[in-house]
């Protein structure tokens, strides 16, 4: 499964990790002048499973393949768009 994650926050790098794991083709979409950076040195991610009550940290660097432009030809079955916290809207009337 091709998946685009839109944004290398936390929360979009840890479910592309995660599902980069289950054997799925994930990309990240970064900022602009962000590619080469995330390109060389990856994105670092430590977490801590709390599951089968025994803590079990992992301190990995993810490499996923990033893009920097989203085109209108992809071919991703998924985008997941993750927010770092809720957006108001303003309406003028």
């Amino acid at each position: 499964m091709k998946i685009l994650i839109y944004g290398a926050g936390v929360v979009g790098c840890t479910y592309g990790w995660q599902l980069s794991k289950a054997g799925c083709d994930v990309t990240v979409l970064v900022r602009k002048g962000q590619k080469e950076f995330v390109q060389k040195n990856g994105i670092h991610i430590i977490c801590s499973d709390f599951r089968e009550k025994v803590k079990k940290d992992t301190d990995i660097i993810f490499k996923p393949t990033v893009i920097d432009e989203l085109s209108s030809n992809n071919d991703f079955e998924y985008i997941i768009v993750s927010t770092n916290k809720l957006c108001e809207s303003v309406v003028d009337f």
